[in-house]
């Protein structure tokens, strides 16, 4: 009755106080017999333990260790562990390994979830509307015309609207293009007059073209239980591609082509289109005086009103307003109070950004007013300077 297994780890031989010998694997907690001593069933003192049983013990411990041991086939089918050959392996490329679960490799980047999809590589946009369904052709309206819903600020909020299916597609157990009526039990025997009122009926209640809608619990309105499925589009994270020759803000039937000039003709429409769009390659002095003749038309009629002279300045009304000229501080300086019938005017030197032109001249006018001076405007001055060039770019002096 000796036996064990190969493939275990061998450590101790035990005797039981019953005399039979037991070897202890220390990879399992089994222990397998190896022989059965002959006990006296009269006496209750163990019989020892003779020296062929340690000599065959011994051996059969050897023959273990080096692999020579035979077991009989039943041994294999109730105590072998299963062994894998590396050639019976599965090489499947879409199967998983156990080793790399919870490991991100590049592999991962390769599959797409349901919302990643790129229409022009794909060939297809899921968000298009499915030409098998109908859909609502205009959204409800209320009496003034105005759609349901919608708000001059955040826009639409109808949930209807023209992905809203009006014919949705019956269970696939009655529909006509996926039904068996060999599986399904008839609602009316063959030949029976319900059977042509029953299909003019459902052909009338389709032909209504109802929605059906049910109460959203958290809206609280109206919601359409079947609706085409909205999927976005990817975030535009790049420019088109295209060639890095190519001049990417003339359109190719606008180009010049340059092959068909002689080289005086492509200089001089060379330094015409340069002209056109840089200012640096204008002569010395034109840019000064465009600039110039925007502004003459103050000084012919002699007025202040368009640049940065000072004009008169009504002491008391100054010292009405100088808690608002504190809180202007550097960025804006007083330059002329222009008192007419109509009302007064306050002109400034304006020093901040020009994005935040208009916005500080309707504050300026909030803050003269609550001194307790009428104000009828405020005018910012900031001469030839159009932009922020620090900002956004653009010639320090003229914009």
């Amino acid at each position: 009755m000796a036996y064990s297994m190969r493939s275990y780890a061998i450590t101790t031989l035990l005797l039981s106080s019953s005399g039979a010998a037991f070897l202890t694997s220390s990879n399992r907690n089994v222990a397998f017999p190896l022989f059965m001593a002959e006990r006296d069933d009269t006496s209750q003192v163990p019989s020892q333990v003779s020296k062929e049983d340690k000599d065959r013990t011994n051996k059969i411990l050897a023959e273990i260790n080096d692999g020579t041991r035979s077991y009989p086939d039943w041994f294999y089918a109730e105590y072998q562990e299963l062994t894998t050959d590396v050639d019976e392996e599965d090489d499947d490329p879409s199967a998983l390994d156990p080793a790399t679960l919870g490991k991100w490799d590049n592999d991962d980047l390769e599959g797409r979830l349901e919302y990643e999809f790129y229409p022009e590589e794909d060939g297809f946009d899921p968000n298009d509307l499915n030409p098998k369904f109908e859909h609502i052709q205009t959204v409800p309206v209320d009496e003034e015309g105005v759609e349901v819903g919608y708000d001059p600020i955040f826009g639409r909020s109808n949930p209807i609207d023209q992905r809203t299916i009006v014919n949705p597609q019956d269970s696939y157990v009655i529909d006509d293009e996926s039904r068996d009526d060999a599986i399904v039990t008839p609602t009316f025997h063959e030949g029976d007059l319900e059977l042509d009122i029953n299909a003019d009926f459902k052909a009338f209640r389709k032909s209504l073209k109802i929605v059906d809608t049910y109460i959203d619990p958290y809206l609280n309105m109206e919601v359409p239980r079947h609706q085409a499925k909205w999927y976005g589009y990817p975030e535009i994270v790049s420019y088109p591609k295209k060639p890095d020759l190519e001049n990417r803000f003339t359109k190719p039937e606008n180009k010049t082509d340059f092959s068909k000039l002689t080289p005086y003709q492509a200089r001089k429409k060379a330094i015409e289109l340069a002209r056109s769009k840089n200012n640096e390659w204008l002569p010395k002095g034109k840019s000064v005086a465009f600039h110039n003749s925007r502004t003459d038309i103050f000084s012919k009629k002699k007025l202040k009103v368009g640049s940065f002279m000072k004009g008169d300045i009504n002491i008391d009304i100054k010292n009405k307003i100088q808690s608002a000229l504190d809180v202007l501080g550097s960025s804006a300086e007083l330059l002329e109070i222009s008192e007419f019938d109509t009302g007064t005017v306050f002109r400034f030197h304006y020093h901040g950004l020009i994005k935040n032109k208009r916005g500080m001249a309707a504050w300026t006018e909030t803050l003269i007013r609550d001194c307790g001076v009428e104000c009828t405007g405020v005018v910012f001055e900031t001469g030839w300077r159009k932009r922020d060039p620090y900002y956004d770019g653009g010639d320090k002096w003229f914009g």
